[in-house]
Formats: C-alpha cells, sequence, structure tokens
C-alpha cells in the first residue's frame, strides 16, 4: 500500500554558524618578532536554531550553543547551552490580579511573543552545562575520538549495523565506554554540572557529578574495566558497572555487572566480530526490571 504525501505544509530554515577562536603569542626566545603562533581557546563554538515562516506565532526556535577547550592532551572542556529568545511576562487576570500557582504561591509568568531584543535585552539563558574530563592516558583519548568519528562516518553513509549503533550511542553518552586492547591501560575522571529551567525561566534544576572509569588489560586477550560516580545533589554512587571483555579471535565475549543501586543487572553476550554477521550472538542478561 502508497501513502500519499502528508496534508501540514512547512517553511522552515535552519541556520548554524561554527567558529574557533585562537590566540597568537610570541614564541620564547625568538629575536625576529615574527615568530608567533596560534593557541587554540575554544574549539567548534557553533550557534544552530531555525525559523518556521507558516507558524502564527513563535516562529524563530530556541538557541543552541555548545563548544569545546581542549587544554592538553589530557585535559578538555565541554560546554553547552540553550537561550530563549522570548520574553516573559507576569499572568494575571481580567481584574489585572495575580494568577499564583496553586502548588508553590508564586506569581505564574507567560512566555510571550515578543522578542527580548525589542525591548533591548539579550535572549534568556534557560539552561547551561558544562563538563571536563581527564585522562591518564593520552593515547586512549586519541584512539576513542578516532573511533567514534569513524562510527559517525558510517552513519552519514547509511552503513552502521544495530549494534555500531548502539556501540555509538553508548560512547556519546559516556565517552570512557570504548573498548580497545591497543590501549594496555587508561584511568580517566570527568566532573559535569547541569543549569535547567523550564521556558517561563522558574523551577531551576541543577545536576552536579564526579564520574571516573578505568581499563586494564589482564592479558592480550583480557580486558577488565569499570566505570563508577558521585551523584553530588542526590548524595550517592551513581550507577556503578563491571565489565570483562575477552577476544575470541573471530568472536567477542562480554560480561557486565552493575552489583548494587536502583539498575541491578548483568549480562553475558557471545558474537561474531563481522559487521555483517552482528545478528548471530548468544546472550544472557538479567534486567534490574525482572528483579520484582
Amino acid at each position: 500500500r502508497r501513502a500519499g504525501p502528508g496534508s501540514g505544509r512547512a517553511a522552515v530554515i535552519s541556520f548554524g554558524i561554527d567558529n574557533t577562536v585562537e590566540a597568537k603569542v610570541l614564541t620564547p626566545n625568538d629575536s625576529t618578532g615574527k615568530g608567533d603562533k596560534k593557541i587554540p581557546i575554544i574549539q567548534g563554538l557553533s550557534v544552530s536554531g531555525s525559523y518556521d515562516f507558516l507558524k502564527p506565532s513563535y516562529k524563530l526556535s530556541n538557541l543552541s550553543l555548545s563548544g569545546r577547550s581542549q587544554f592538553t592532551d589530557k585535559l578538555g572542556i565541554n560546554y553547552n547551552g540553550s537561550l530563549n529568545p522570548y520574553q516573559v511576562r507576569d499572568s494575571v487576570d481580567l481584574n489585572n490580579r495575580p494568577v499564583l500557582d496553586p502548588l508553590r504561591g508564586r506569581q505564574l509568568r507567560n512566555v510571550i511573543d515578543k522578542y527580548t531584543w525589542q525591548d533591548g535585552k539579550l535572549p534568556r539563558l534557560t539552561s547551561f552545562g558544562f563538563s571536563f574530563d581527564y585522562s591518564f592516558n593520552p593515547e586512549a583519548l586519541k584512539r576513542r575520538n578516532a573511533n567514534t568519528d569513524a562510527l559517525k562516518d558510517k552513519v552519514e553513509k547509511g552503513a552502521m549495523t544495530e549494534e555500531q549503533a548502539e556501540a555509538l550511542a553508548r560512547i556519546s553518552r559516556d565517552p570512557n565506554a570504548f573498548v580497545d586492547f591497543k590501549i594496555p591501560w587508561n584511568f580517566a575522571f570527568s566532573y559535569s554540572f547541569q543549569y535547567n529551567t523550564t521556558a517561563q525561566g522558574t523551577n531551576a534544576t541543577y545536576t552536579n557529578t564526579l564520574n571516573f572509569n578505568g581499563d586494564a588489560n589482564i592479558t592480550p586477550k583480557w580486558k577488565v574495566q569499570f566505570t563508577s560516580g558521585w551523584d553530588f545533589q542526590a548524595k550517592n554512587f551513581s550507577t556503578t558497572n563491571f565489565s570483562i571483555y575477552r577476544d575470541l579471535h573471530c568472536w567477542d565475549m562480554s560480561v557486565s555487572w552493575v552489583p548494587f543501586g536502583a539498575y541491578q543487572s548483568y549480562s553475558i553476550d557471545i558474537k561474531v566480530k563481522a559487521s555483517v554477521l552482528q545478528d548471530l550472538k548468544l546472550s544472557k542478561r538479567k534486567s534490574y526490571l525482572t528483579r520484582f
């Protein structure tokens, strides 16, 4: 059965700006005055958004910000944010009396279809976050980034298997989840902070976590890995995971165990390495959802 085209209309233009911020400094002991060098300050500073010409109101989307600064081979900082371009106004009833939130007793606020810069103000910051990571083995960081880039290339070419898509998603959530037997050891930690509010700029929430992980080759064919962290808001450990990997030549074996917390579980997987045979695998797992 063939489906016809949708009845909705769209006229959206997306825009984005990518930039790199660098500084020039003089090379020490240079007597010619021309021996300067560039030092990258911000790599990949980007701003993006969209504008819908056919929407009756709120045509401009939020503006997304992101960037990264790599200070050394071992230390880098990521940051992100979101800007709301619309003004907010205190909510009142027909008699011009304040409308209160029944739960919090505070006056409600509404987002209005008027840009902040129309009153000489900057867009409102509704979310902001940053994280820094430090790896004691810079070679592991380089290979991890190269592997992630290779997976992203397969996404663009449409040649990614389900297993590879899961691997990319896992590395995106936790960049240190990359397993490479050519890296004999690694230990890394990261700190992240995130601030979020509603579109009205109320009910701010914060997350504040310290994560650490490491891995080591016991033999050329065996690797162990652990991941854990501390949630400063919850005052408790974040999800802690222990994993064992075995290279079986044409096959891979992995054992994963979450020993405590709300997500206690384990899994055992043996699968073929070849991407065209990724569906050929044996799995045994017990999810935290089946514990009750």
